[in-house]
């Protein structure tokens, strides 16, 4: 599971990682936001996307908006709180069949921008937070899907963060991990005609960085 993530890059960070890539951003109003460095993103918090500005025509680029981390579907149209299903994850072995996910796994994938997550070991009351980070990168992205839902109190956008079996770095410290994507996979995550199975998997050895949070 993935419940606690930090995003401390700075957009222009993350325009130069998508130009390397030949990826353009279209930001919004042409100005770059000025988004604050965040140590600790919740469920339910707004927190940085990018996705396609038009699945049909790659070339468009991409855009970064504030989603809801808490994936509401689209079909729900009650009240948001009334969505009770904990949607901040999706199992990657499962979200080509699941109800919730099916549809944006097919339609709306995103990328999730990063710099570390969080995991909790040990009892209650006694646990150790640790840090997790990606091997010589400054920010990485997670494979994320995104969906808009109608509900009673207007239009809400939010997303999932998908998961994986552990690999070596994390098993020690969770059964699951989030599936953390090669810079050179962006593009064909975003690619809904992709066959992306190979990305859902978990990293070789050494690929993550694991320290204690102090």
């Amino acid at each position: 599971m993935c419940n606690l993530y930090g995003d401390r890059s700075d957009p222009r960070l993350v325009e130069d990682a998508f130009s390397e890539l030949k990826i353009r951003i279209v930001w919004p109003r042409d100005a770059v936001p000025n988004w604050e460095p965040r140590d600790r993103i919740r469920p339910t918090n707004a927190a940085r996307i990018a996705r396609r500005v038009d699945p049909r025509a790659p070339d468009a680029g991409v855009e970064l908006v504030e989603a809801r981390w808490w994936l509401v579907p689209f079909f729900h149209k009650g009240p948001v709180k009334a969505w009770k299903p904990m949607c901040t994850n999706a199992r990657s072995e499962t979200v080509a069949t699941t109800a919730t996910f099916r549809e944006p796994f097919r339609k709306r994938r995103c990328l999730v921008p990063a710099t570390h997550y969080f995991e909790w070991t040990g009892e209650p009351g006694r646990k150790t937070l640790w840090r997790f980070t990606k091997t010589g990168a400054d920010l990485f992205c997670f494979a994320g899907l995104w969906d808009r839902a109608e509900t009673v109190e207007g239009p809400v956008e939010s997303f999932t963060i998908l998961t994986c079996a552990a690999g070596p770095d994390c098993a020690p410290y969770h059964t699951r991990q989030p599936v953390i994507l090669e810079r050179g996979a962006w593009s064909t995550w975003l690619d809904l005609g992709a066959d992306v199975a190979p990305l859902l998997r978990a990293g070789a050895p050494g690929s993550i960085q694991v320290a204690r949070e102090a």
